[in-house]
């Protein structure tokens, strides 16, 4: 089936404010103007090009057509026309935050994949547990998953390779509260499209963005044949306050008996201590409180058919099954830039990792400031160090603007981000600055 880019952004945008150029603001901080073709809106309301400009979540997919998270999947299969039957006996369209087996912890990882990943692939294998990853198809400027350039398909398909479960987190990380019912669809399938790419079939399971939703995308999203899942343990590991991430998982699982609870517990694989140290001690602490780690599939004794679907029949995913039964297929290693912490808290069986030729995957890029939640800083780590992990994250992608507060003053968010427009687009600060000071005059006329 042949690859179907999403038609409704036309009409969108023709319904809209007139575009307006490079340099010029947008989106609804200047009166829902839409960028020109070719441009994107950012978070701050410029239009411009370029990762600050066009990257997910950032770029204001209404107002500019060539936003990252309005870009089809350059390659793939359309599945906006698959069949969507329910199976099994997992609910659809409703909010899912546990698990129905007790004695279990589900590790689940958002995000990714990102240029940390590999390593974090490695602890799991060091200790035989498997985990659940919802993935984003392209989101802070890493580019499409489905692009082999990029080094995430082998990544995805190691995740598969190893018993570890996939799930959807959006094409683009947006907040699916806040989007239309097209764009919320668009989201959904350009995702799927960039999966079957990369794997042949597409999952069953998603975590919206954020965990934000309305009544009307959990409906939208049942319709699709998604099983929606929240959490019952929140790390909050992409705030960077990892004492408060140790004090309430562990305090959770001790608080409760293995005989009578089990967890969904939330991190995120874009964030460096979490794959360095934080990941070992999750492991770690649930397995002395004696809790066996599993997939959100496990947790739910859902058979590993039922968590993917068939993009052609609709139906269970039956290959599933096999390439969920076994985690010992060879599949590629981490680069050699990362090494996996060296932990001997509690030796396991590793799962076989295989290797592959240094030529034969390329690696992903860092890009700096994939984190959508918030900053991150350091803290103390008792018991557990960075041995043996090492990582350089060259900064290669300007730094994205974050954009003003609902009630801020024009003036004290466009300053700002004037900084970065001047290295970004050099060019464009006198056209922006004009811009500017017609719109704080005109403001101080109202």
């Amino acid at each position: 089936m042949a690859l179907k880019k999403p038609s409704f952004h036309l009409l969108l945008f023709a319904s809209l404010s007139t575009a307006v150029l490079e340099g010029s603001l947008c989106g609804v901080t200047a009166d829902n103007a839409v960028c020109d073709a070719g441009l994107c809106c950012s978070e701050a309301g410029i239009c411009g090009t370029g990762t600050s400009f066009c990257a997910a979540p950032g770029c204001q997919l209404s107002f500019a057509p060539a936003c990252d998270g309005n870009q089809a999947p350059a390659t793939g299969s359309d599945t906006s026309l698959t069949p969507r039957p329910q199976f099994g006996n997992v609910p659809y369209g409703v909010d899912l935050y546990h698990c129905t087996r007790n004695g279990m912890v589900a590790l689940t990882f958002d995000d990714g994949p990102y240029v940390y990943t590999p390593a974090l692939l490695d602890v799991l294998a060091q200790n035989s547990v498997r985990a659940t990853f919802f993935v984003v198809g392209d989101n802070g400027g890493k580019g499409q998953i489905q692009d082999p350039s990029t080094g995430y398909p082998a990544i995805i398909r190691r995740m598969i390779a190893e018993g570890h479960q996939i799930g959807s987190h959006t094409w683009g990380h947006q907040d699916l509260a806040v989007l239309t019912a097209q764009q919320r669809r668009d989201q959904i399938i350009l995702n799927e499209i960039a999966l079957v790419e990369i794997l042949g079939y597409f999952p069953t399971y998603m975590r919206p963005p954020y965990t934000s939703w309305n009544a009307d995308a959990l409906r939208e999203l049942g319709e699709l044949g998604y099983h929606i899942f929240n959490y019952d343990i929140d790390t909050r590991d992409w705030a960077g306050d990892y004492s408060y991430a140790q004090n309430v998982y562990t305090s959770t699982l001790s608080q409760n008996s293995p005989s009578s609870s089990s967890w969904i517990s939330l991190e995120h694989d874009i964030q460096e201590q979490t794959v360095s140290w934080f990941a070992q001690y999750l492991i770690d602490q649930a397995r002395s409180l004696g809790y066996q780690l599993v997939t959100l599939g496990e947790c739910l004794g859902d058979p590993p058919a039922n968590w993917y679907r068939d993009p052609g029949t609709g139906a269970p995913y039956v290959g599933a099954s096999a390439a969920n039964a076994s985690a010992t297929t060879a599949v590629p290693s981490s680069p050699s830039s990362f090494s996996a912490p060296a932990y001997s808290s509690e030796p396991s069986a590793a799962v076989s990792s295989g290797s592959s030729s240094p030529t034969a995957e390329p690696t992903p890029t860092p890009v700096p400031n994939v984190n959508f939640h918030a900053g991150t800083s350091p803290n103390d780590r008792p018991g557990y160090s960075q041995v043996g992990f090492s990582l350089t994250t060259t900064a290669i992608r300007p730094t994205a603007p974050t954009g003003p507060p609902p009630d801020a003053p024009l003036k004290s968010w466009a300053d700002g981000n004037l900084g970065l427009l001047q290295k970004e687009r050099p060019s464009l600060v006198i056209c922006a600055a004009v811009t500017l000071v017609i719109a704080l005059h005109c403001s101080s006329k109202v």
